[in-house]
């Protein structure tokens, strides 16, 4: 296909795997599959570099996953203004049919005459609606002043300099119509997929021999970055209610990292939960399979998420999902069929639903097959082709 298109993020594998990352990544892959010439420019360590992703490296904390202090904080809106040049002469040098921005908050000064198309994934107001909920600790704090100075206006500028916008769910869409007012012949919803488990992942007993667990509990796994919006929290106290029933059968993993680590880490311990939540760090692709494979139950605790793909990857190695009733995946979900839902932010609701499947070995099963049937409807085979005839919409207007 004689398409030439340069996708722009702010991560992109190998560097750092992120859920953003990891759309692109995928989306790459399908669409370079499809005969698609795409280039990828995003931050990182220059020497990865290769035939199709050009790294420039980071002066900020801009793909920081800790914190480096404010000196570098400081210093984002420089690397935006970098990128953004990098941009523009890597589209003065190169015929490009398409810019397609992965990561709204370092696009918004790039444009492409009616030639740009901007993916956002989630919003600065979703963000801050997570942070009210949680509360404003000093982290939040940080995050509310840098979504209000920076997110907003780029996501406006996106909105307003992109021929079209591409969204994974009609809640962000439903978003960028009533807070962002934006145009609703310029919204594209395009879903997020899964890649089909490869022949050599591990059986779950071999998945577990590799992590050292035992065969006897019922393994609860989430992963997912440790900010508000995430509610982990929730999933804590959850497991105290469920060890203040009696039920001992069970074990928590929670996945990922992130600045709200060490508050659930205080949490855990301050509950006197240690045996029974525990944290692995965050965990590359090839870690992050094993877990899947490994469990026994799959969660999702967020009070706002565009997808999650993790939903996606474990309902397709045939997990049962528990997760929060919100816009994404969940809203498409039927209740007792493909998962069981729960009340946002409700931890004792969250147990209820934990209980009825630590107890009942035929309703994960059942739950299992209906993941697996909805997982399935959705692949990056898909996505690709819809994003296709995105660009080639682009190119005739």
């Amino acid at each position: 296909m004689n398409l030439s298109v340069l996708m722009v993020g702010r991560e992109f594998p190998p560097h750092i795997v992120g859920g953003v990352a990891e759309h692109t990544y995928h989306l790459v892959k399908h669409l370079l599959y499809k005969g698609v010439n795409v280039n990828v420019l995003a931050f990182g360590d220059p020497r990865n570099s290769n035939d199709v992703v050009e790294f420039v490296e980071p002066k900020s904390s801009i793909i920081s996953r800790r914190s480096m202090g404010l000196g570098y904080d400081s210093k984002i809106p420089l690397d935006i203004v970098r990128i953004t040049r990098i941009v523009r002469e890597r589209l003065r040098s190169n015929d490009y049919d398409i810019l397609h921005i992965q990561e709204p908050y370092i696009g918004g000064l790039m444009t492409y005459s009616n030639r740009k198309i901007t993916t956002i994934h989630d919003t600065s107001y979703g963000e801050l609606k997570g942070i009210a909920r949680y509360g404003f600790s000093d982290h939040n704090i940080k995050r509310t002043l840098f979504y209000v100075s920076m997110g907003y206006p780029m996501e406006f500028f996106n909105i307003i300099n992109s021929k079209f916008i591409i969204v994974p769910s009609i809640g962000i869409a439903k978003e960028l119509l009533s807070i962002y007012h934006a145009p609703r012949k310029k919204l594209k919803v395009i879903y997020n997929g899964v890649e089909k488990p490869g022949p050599n992942e591990p059986s779950r007993d071999e998945a577990r021999s590799k992590l050292s667990l035992g065969d006897n509990e019922v393994l609860i796994f989430t992963s997912a970055q440790h900010i508000a919006r995430k509610r982990l929290d929730l999933l804590i106290y959850a497991a105290r209610k469920l060890r203040d029933r009696g039920l001992k059968n069970f074990k928590i993993l929670i996945g990922g990292k992130g600045p709200l680590t060490p508050e659930l880490v205080r949490l855990r311990n301050k509950l006197g939960l240690n045996k029974l939540v525990s944290f692995t760090g965050w965990l590359n692709r090839e870690e992050l399979i094993i877990y899947y494979n490994a469990i026994d139950i799959f969660v999702v605790t967020s009070d706002y998420e565009a997808g999650p793909i993790t939903l996606l990857e474990a309902g397709i190695r045939r997990k049962p999902i528990v997760s929060s009733r919100i816009d994404g995946f969940p809203a498409l979900m039927e209740d007792g069929v493909h998962g069981l839902l729960f009340k946002p932010g409700d931890p004792n609701n969250l147990a209820n639903r934990l209980e009825q499947l630590i107890k009942d070995r035929d309703l994960r099963d059942r739950l299992a097959a209906g993941a697996y049937s909805f997982a399935s409807n959705f692949t990056w085979d898909k996505a690709a082709d819809k994003t296709i005839r995105v660009y080639m919409e682009c190119l005739q207007h």
